[in-house]
């Protein structure tokens, strides 16, 4: 299956530039493990005909070089889901965008770079009500969204919303994604 664009993570991030992706005439696939809490733009990317995948996580991917080519899913097993670009907006912790172990913080999909301090004392405040420093780590990124993997930028992966290292403005890193993307 082949498609313009390859979309991981059906949160506000996903389904955000699944629907301006798609109404400017892109062929969209987003893969959503969970349910989205977005439920407006979702219904609204799913009536104008965008393609999603529910239910369903990417486990692995297929790389030349520094390109990604397809990546499989844990439902469809090995069908190759083929794309010119992938946009990863999978969240952070809760939803399995990040793990993190007992010394590390990972991507557990791509392996790309994560920003995080490395003295896990400093991953949390002792005031629960107070923001959390683990809540700013996230993936590393280029100036204009691709991820780095072993500090090489991806040719055609990006990442938008919560996975960013220090991200605020979920719906903002998507919509900048989606303007170098429709160009």
């Amino acid at each position: 299956m082949r498609y313009d664009i390859i979309i991981i993570g059906g949160g506000l991030a996903g389904v955000t530039a699944g629907l301006k992706l798609h109404k400017a005439g892109k062929c969209c696939l987003i893969i959503s493990e969970g349910l989205s809490l977005h439920k407006t733009p979702k219904d609204e990317y799913i009536a104008a005909g965008g393609a999603f995948l529910p239910g369903d996580s990417v486990i692995s991917g297929e790389w030349d070089g520094n390109t990604l080519k397809s990546v499989k899913t844990r439902n469809l097993e090995e069908t190759h889901l083929e794309a010119d670009n992938f946009i990863l907006a999978s969240g952070k912790f809760f939803s399995r965008g990040l793990v993190a172990t007992m010394d590390a913080v990972i991507e557990p999909v791509f392996g790309c770079d994560v920003e995080y301090d490395l003295c896990r004392d400093n991953w949390y405040d002792d005031d629960f009500y107070a923001v959390q420093p683990f809540e700013r780590f996230g993936v590393k990124t280029t100036e204009d969204g691709r991820v780095l993997i072993r500090g090489v930028p991806a040719a055609n992966l990006w990442a938008a919303g919560e996975i960013l290292a220090g991200e605020t403005d979920i719906e903002q890193s998507a919509l900048k994604i989606v303007s170098i993307l429709v160009k």
